[in-house]
């Protein structure tokens, strides 16, 4: 029997200095932030305690910590240390992180540009 479970805060708008330029880290912009980690939440589930597994609460307090806290040029290493950090955190199987980027000067009009990582035991490169 396979048990993989998935917790996740979708939508999380945070305040960070993340960016290539100059002007963004000085200025600061919102950044949208999706994390989906994989893990068994059996005991959890037939004990209904929290202290049993992993809680959405430790996702948004690891991704607010990152976002606002530290300060990286590319969106890529931003969604790595927010997933390093996830992975420390408990014995997940996979975790999703996924930033978005609103305020994206591409010269078009776009809801926001942004990128996944995924991480975790069995994905492939992670």
């Amino acid at each position: 029997m396979v048990n993989e479970d998935v917790v996740f805060v979708h939508g999380m708008q945070l305040w960070g200095t993340h960016g290539y330029y100059p002007e963004e880290n000085k200025l600061g912009q919102k950044f949208v932030v999706d994390v989906e980690a994989a893990l068994n939440m059996t005991a959890m589930c037939q004990t209904d305690d929290l202290s049993k597994g992993f809680s959405y609460v430790t996702i948004y307090e690891i991704t607010k910590r990152v976002v606002t806290l530290e300060e990286y040029k590319l969106l890529e290493r931003l969604a790595q240390r927010i997933a390093d950090e996830i992975m420390a955190a408990y014995p997940i199987k996979w975790v999703k992180v996924t930033v978005k980027k609103p305020s994206v000067a591409i010269g078009g009009i776009v809801d926001y540009a942004g990128i996944s990582v995924v991480r975790g035991i069995g994905i492939q490169g992670g």
